[in-house]
Formats: C-alpha cells, structure tokens, sequence
C-alpha cells in the first residue's frame, strides 16, 4: 500500500480500491479487523465523511462493473439500513470481492481491474 505523510490529503477512491484489492478477498460473515481499521485510515486520510464514503463507494461499484464489462442487472446492491458502521463495512467487504469477480470477468489481474476502474472514475 502506499505510503502517505501525516498532511496529506489522498483521494478516497483510488486509495480504497488499491487497498481493497490488497486485503481481500473478505468473509463477510466474520468481523475482519484490518478491513474496519483500513476503511477507517482510508477515510480519515482523505477526510471523507461517512455520507461521502458510501456515495462514493456506490459510483466506485459501477465502475467496477464497467471496468469487468458485468451485468449491472444482475450484480446484487449490498442491504443497508442496520447501522452506517456496519453498513460501511459490509459495502467495503462487497466492494473488494467485487474487485476479484470483476477481475475474473476481465481475464485480468486484480491490480490491473483497479487501475481501470480508477482510469474511469476519473474520466
């Protein structure tokens, strides 16, 4: 992952797409440790709030879905609504197993379905 000074800003997308692709794939059954303590320095490192986050982890899923050429139809949306911790989280955990599927529809390696889809939200 890369490094970041304590006084800079990074933008929330590419940082949480790389850091997904390196800490997935998730077991959204379980609590997992490092993805709430990643979502939470992702966040702060780019002071996002929690609103900002999940929109732009939903327009972050659609790019996925472009960058793997997958069926948006039939891609399911992750349940919200219980708690926004657990909301986050359990979006964050879709979003990095997205990652993996997105990559096996575009015969690719996970890093490389990252930078495409970071190629397209910045587009």
């Amino acid at each position: 992952m890369a490094r970041h000074s304590v006084c800079e800003q990074v933008d929330f997308a590419p940082v949480v797409l790389r850091g997904l692709a390196e800490l997935g794939p998730f077991d959204l059954s379980e609590a997992d440790l490092a993805l709430e303590l990643g979502l939470s320095a992702w966040m702060r490192f780019s002071a996002t709030t929690l609103d900002d986050a999940r929109s732009t982890m939903l327009h972050i899923r659609t790019a996925l879905l472009e960058a793997g050429e997958m069926d948006s139809h039939s891609e399911p949306i992750p349940f919200s609504g219980r708690s926004p911790r657990l909301d986050m989280l359990h979006l964050a955990g879709y979003l990095g197993n997205l990652v993996e599927r997105a990559a096996w529809s575009a015969q690719c390696d996970p890093e490389v379905i990252v930078e495409r889809t970071i190629e397209r939200l910045a587009a």
